[in-house]
């Protein structure tokens, strides 16, 4: 009976808040989007949100602030997100790269995230973001520059990146990089030396 009374009133556990954005795919850097969000705690002073690498625990895992890629605001008293200036429409600018992630190299790259630095627990929450051409050159040589875009996009960039993904593999067919096979050659040589070397000193 005990435990059954501790079940009866124990608190239910809160929900997580959600973000709406005005648009989550198709997008590309210099893309301004308005986002709200709500189901917060309420009455937060100083709450984060914005674009970011997925699971941001730092402030350098998302855009930098002078980027308009990411701003500070509060809650109100319904747990709404308000920008400084008290608005629930908060304005995203996207930026190409959040906490290091190219945030066109695959869907859900980068996310918009939200949370409050000091009640992390209740109040943290993130959705995907999708840019035009994500994944275009994550396969086609591993930084994109064979081309891996220049089909419009998408997984497929890897068998067309016009060759770049030889590139990266300088060396023997089976992938043994050249400097290996160099100094396994050198090895050899440094071995013939030192046989020869004591049979010119007998004939001495």
């Amino acid at each position: 009976m005990a435990g059954a009374c501790v079940l009866a009133v124990a608190p239910p556990a809160l929900a997580a808040p959600k973000i709406n954005a005005s648009k989550t795919t198709g997008l590309k850097a210099g893309d301004t989007i308005t986002v709200q969000v709500t189901g917060m705690t309420p009455n937060e002073t100083f709450v984060t949100l914005g674009q970011c690498k997925p699971g941001p625990k730092l402030p350098n895992d998302c855009a930098a602030q002078d980027t308009g890629g990411a701003i500070l605001g509060a809650t109100d008293a319904e747990g709404n997100f308000v920008t400084k200036d008290g608005s629930k429409d908060a304005k995203i600018k996207l930026v190409a790269e959040a906490g290091g992630a190219d945030c066109a190299a695959k869907a859900g790259a980068c996310v918009i995230a939200v949370t409050a630095p000091g009640n992390q627990g209740p109040n943290s929450a993130e959705i995907p973001l999708t840019f035009a051409g994500g994944g275009g050159g994550g396969g086609g040589g591993g930084d994109g520059s064979g081309g891996g875009s220049g089909d419009g996009g998408g997984t497929g960039g890897g068998s067309t990146g016009g060759g770049s993904g030889d590139l990266p593999n300088t060396g023997s067919p089976d992938g043994l990089p050249t400097y290996a096979m160099i100094a396994s050659a050198l090895v050899m040589a440094g071995g013939a030396a030192l046989l020869i070397i004591p049979r010119r000193r007998r004939d001495h």
